[in-house]
Order: structure tokens, then C-alpha cells, then sequence
């Protein structure tokens, strides 16, 4: 739908397109004659975008609905050019497109989004709330055991559940499709599982060189890794107490690769048995399984303390 009109906004031609829409005669059209097809609720605004185009002499680009031949209101996209002759402004040119279907398609894809946005968050927070409920339930279980062994293994269980909703809830804000700054979310990790282990005496220390965002399903993977890195050197690179270090390192060793590093001055590794067992090796065969899943090079080295490496690719 073309029209045209001079340097005092007046219309002058519109084509077919335009009559054959609106169903009026080239005579109803000119002059300011189109607006009374324009919406009232639309027509002010519509009016202003014209009114400061022309003052500037700049593009145009208005929406508003028009009501077409059979009655019905239908989105326009409006937009426009300056024309000038000889250097002189002599009025605009422009078009006006029907985006109607295009806007309700819009409008159920950010409603659909927005219900699927209320779902994601219902669940998270269901998944919060039976993670908590199992976390109490396994610490009371451990504070009416009889077996000290099988408190122990039902109170770091409790722990793994607890941390391991923290980092849901934690990637769950971040949002599926974004990326995340491992850095900043693994420091937090680091520094919540030693929190909630409840060691005294364990200082945290943290070494970021660069930045490096990776989508949050392996961000997740790797949030996890170090989670048990931290909760495994809490519980068994001190013994009686002792005082010592956890570090924790994000760095680029090289062009498109990123490191993870998580060390300790402790004890240094046990001899890892076939399978996980309640004295508290699980952390030593996960950590394994994530690293794949995650593709990341995992090297665990126990000299003077524990180090694990975890080296990986990123964009």
C-alpha cells in the first residue's frame, strides 16, 4: 500500500493497494482524508510520528491499526522517506504494510513464553522445597542412627543435596539459554560448600585470571565438580581438625582452553577403592562421570595435598 505526500503533510496519491483495502475512492483518501480510518486510540500517536518526521526530515516508522473494506482493524506498519529536488524537501514516499497475523504470532510467542517462564519457576520451586524436605529428612535420620558410620555417610548426604539445590537454584536464575561466567559461579560454589560444611579452620582462596562464559547446562556440570572437590578436601584432607587451605583456580592455560583447578595443603588422596562406600570416596568416583560429561580432561594429583585439574575447550 503506497502513498505519497507533500512538504505540508498533505497526502496527495495513494495506489490500488490502498482503495482496493480500505474500500474508499481516491477522493476520500487524499488530504488528511486516510486518518479518518485510522484508530482513535491509535490516531494522536500516529499523528505525532508524522508531525516529527516532517519536522526532521527523517525516516518514518509508525504502527497503528486501520480499519480495512469489511470492518476490521488490521496493523499497519507505516513507514516512510524523505524526498527531496534539487536539495529542496518536497514531502515523503512510503508504505504501509499489513503485520497483523505478525503481531499475534508475537504476542502467543511472549505469552507462551511467559507461562512457560511461571512453569519453569513453579518447579524450581517444587524441586527446592523436596530437596530441603530430603535434606531434614536424611539429617534426622543420621542424628537417630546407631552406627556412627552410617550417620556420617547420612549427614554428607544430607550436605551433597543441600549444595546441590543451591546450584540449581543459582543456574535457574542465570536462565537456560544465557551463558555463564564460570569464575563468578564457581567461586560461589567453592565458597558455599565449605560453608555449609561447618569446618574451622579452612580458608578459601581464589585465583580468576580471565573471563570465560560457557552455557549453563556445562557450567552446571562443572559447578558440581567442584563442589564435591571442596566438600571431599573439607571432610577428609584435615583430620582432627587441622587447619589448612582449599584453592581454587580459573584460568586460561592457552588459546581456547580454560582451566579449573581445585588443591588443598591437606593429607593428600587415600587409595580409592573399586566403588563408592560410605567412608567417603562417592565424591572421588563422581567427580570422574561429571568430568566426561562436562568434556573436560580431569588430572588428579596428590602431592603435598590433593590438586585436581580440570582443562576444557570454550568458544
Amino acid at each position: 500500500m503506497i502513498w505519497r505526500a507533500g512538504s505540508g503533510r498533505s497526502v496527495d496519491y495513494v495506489n490500488q493497494a490502498w482503495l482496493d483495502f480500505t474500500g474508499r475512492s481516491l477522493a476520500q483518501e487524499l488530504g488528511s482524508g486516510w486518518t479518518g480510518h485510522v484508530h482513535p486510540e491509535d490516531l494522536a500517536r500516529c499523528l505525532s510520528a508524522y508531525a516529527e518526521a516532517f519536522a526532521e526530515r527523517r525516516d518514518l516508522s509508525a504502527e497503528y491499526r486501520l480499519r480495512r473494506r469489511d470492518g476490521s482493524w488490521r496493523w499497519m506498519l507505516d513507514r516512510g522517506r524523505p524526498c527531496f529536488e534539487g536539495g529542496v524537501f518536497v514531502g515523503y514516499v512510503g508504505s504501509c504494510t499489513d503485520i497483523t497475523d505478525m503481531k499475534a504470532a508475537l504476542e502467543e510467542r511472549q505469552r507462551s513464553a511467559a507461562e512457560q517462564e511461571y512453569l519453569l519457576s513453579e518447579l524450581n520451586h517444587r524441586v527446592k522445597n523436596n530437596a530441603q524436605a530430603t535434606a531434614s529428612f536424611l539429617t534426622l535420620q543420621a542424628n537417630r542412627a546407631a552406627d556412627p558410620g552410617v550417620a556420617v555417610a547420612l549427614r554428607r548426604a544430607a550436605t551433597r543435596v543441600m549444595l546441590s539445590t543451591l546450584i540449581q537454584d543459582r543456574m535457574f536464575r542465570a536462565g537456560s539459554e544465557a551463558g555463564v561466567d564460570i569464575g563468578e559461579e564457581l567461586e560461589a560454589v567453592a565458597r558455599s560448600a565449605l560453608e555449609i560444611t561447618g569446618r574451622a579452620g579452612l580458608k578459601l582462596e581464589v585465583s580468576r585470571e580471565g573471563r570465560f562464559v560457557l552455557p549453563v547446562t556445562r557450567a552446571t556440570l562443572l559447578a558440581l565438580i567442584v563442589n564435591e572437590l571442596v566438600v571431599n578436601a573439607a571432610m577428609h584432607a584435615f583430620p582432627d581438625g587441622q587447619a589448612g587451605h582449599v584453592r581454587l583456580a580459573v584460568r586460561g592455560p592457552g588459546p581456547g582452553l580454560a582451566e579449573v583447578v581445585v588443591a588443598d595443603d591437606g593429607i593428600g588422596l587415600p587409595e580409592a577403592p573399586d566403588r563408592p562406600s560410605a567412608d567417603g570416596q562417592l565424591g572421588l568416583h563422581l567427580v570422574p562421570r561429571l568430568a566426561q560429561q562436562a568434556n573436560a580432561a580431569l588430572h588428579l594429583d596428590s602431592d603435598r595435598g590433593t590438586r585436581a585439574t580440570l582443562r576444557f575447550a570454550v568458544a
